[in-house]
């Protein structure tokens, strides 16, 4: 790869730096962390024809290409698992507006740089990640129950693809949502803003029972921020210091004296983080309707179910922490697969095939990450 320097200002080969390039936040999963490789070299790209010029590059040169933000990923999205890949560092394509209730912005640009309160959902790395990263490595976040997910808030995207550049516009961001960079390099997103809020104060309601708080989290859902649902176990182990009862709420409503985004989001959406680091015990998800919930009652390991809405449905997306087994409810949401297909509903995920057969079939965008 020595004639990448030929064509870029500035690339990484030394070991060191390519062996902080291969690795993400998914470090916490041994099965993922356990696949990765070291990258051949590392771009740091610094223009959209930068962009254009690794396209060319790829389309005589053959080489898969990784984009990657701030590697906040839990999921392995930024870790090549093909020899000879090149890392694309696209924190320097930054740049953004706020106009007429969206968001224009370009992928590198990180959260802290937007300002979070008038985002519709904000992930748990918000004081690290980049929009672009989210957009094609989040899902859900803080605001997610009541604005939906990412893609119910993406409603623009321009992608470079060895076809060519795209601005994908309606249910074609479902191309590129959720993808992890399979299908393309995304450049800029147009994101829907919503109004500031001002605070959010945080509520505590405690239950004998999961049926009480699932009854009382559909009270409060119209105007909840976020609502989480966890067992003693889990809920002792985020604050030990609370007499917590066996299932309990918490919740967040705005309000002009409670806390800022910034100081909760982190706290409550990356609860289950948290308890993994502290424990190392094995974990994983469901995605559960709300009628089927009630299966999950156990008070034999750490479970936290956080609401949440995806193209207008309400559905739990719940976190099990120490269980011998997962419940025989809902949909795996699998934390230890680097595989998108083991994640992405079949509805979104379509588009993403269809998507990345027509731009990529060599599978050089990340490649091995989606089957297609």
């Amino acid at each position: 790869m020595d004639f990448l320097s030929k064509y870029f200002k500035e690339v990484i080969t030394s070991i060191e730096l390519l062996e902080k390039y291969s690795t993400d936040y998914s470090y916490i999963s041994p099965i993922i962390s356990s696949m990765r490789k070291l990258p051949k070299a590392v771009i740091k790209i610094k223009s959209e024809e930068d962009v254009k010029k690794v396209i060319e590059l790829m389309n005589e040169y053959h080489f898969p290409v990784i984009v990657r933000g701030k590697g906040t990923n839990t999921l392995g999205a930024t870790i090549p698992i093909k020899e000879n890949t090149v890392i694309l560092d696209v924190t320097s394509l930054k740049g953004f507006e706020k106009s007429k209730g969206y968001l224009l912005a370009y992928s590198g640009t990180e959260f802290n740089e937007l300002g979070i309160n008038d985002l519709p959902v904000i992930p748990t790395s918000f004081y690290m990640a980049t929009i672009g990263g989210f957009v094609e490595g989040g899902s859900l976040g803080f605001g997610s129950l009541k604005n939906g997910a990412v893609w119910d808030n993406v409603t623009e995207a321009e992608v470079y693809t060895l076809k060519g550049k795209y601005t994908l516009t309606g249910n074609e961001v479902y191309s590129i949502a959720q993808s992890a960079g399979t299908t393309g390099i995304l450049t800029r997103i147009k994101f829907r803003l919503v109004k500031n809020r001002k605070g959010v104060e945080i509520e505590k309601q405690k239950f004998n029972s999961l049926s009480e708080a699932i009854n009382f989290s559909l009270k409060v859902i119209d105007y909840a921020e976020f609502i989480s649902i966890r067992n003693y176990p889990m809920a002792k182990e985020i604050e030990p210091g609370e007499n917590w009862g066996k299932w309990n709420v918490i919740y967040g409503i705005e309000s002009d004296k409670g806390f800022q985004l910034k100081d909760i989001i982190t706290t409550f959406a990356g609860a289950y983080f948290t308890v993994v680091n502290k424990t190392g015990l094995y974990y994983n998800s469901l995605d559960i309707s709300l009628d089927e919930l009630e299966k999950i009652d156990t008070q034999d390991c750490y479970i936290s179910a956080e609401l949440s809405k995806s193209s207008i449905k309400y559905f739990s997306h719940t976190y099990f922490i120490g269980c011998n087994k997962l419940p025989n409810v809902g949909k795996m949401f699998n934390l230890h697969s680097y595989k998108i297909n083991d994640r992405v509903e079949e509805r979104r995920l379509k588009y993403i095939i269809n998507f990345k057969r027509k731009v990529d079939a060599e599978d050089l965008f990340n490649s091995g990450k989606l089957d297609f």
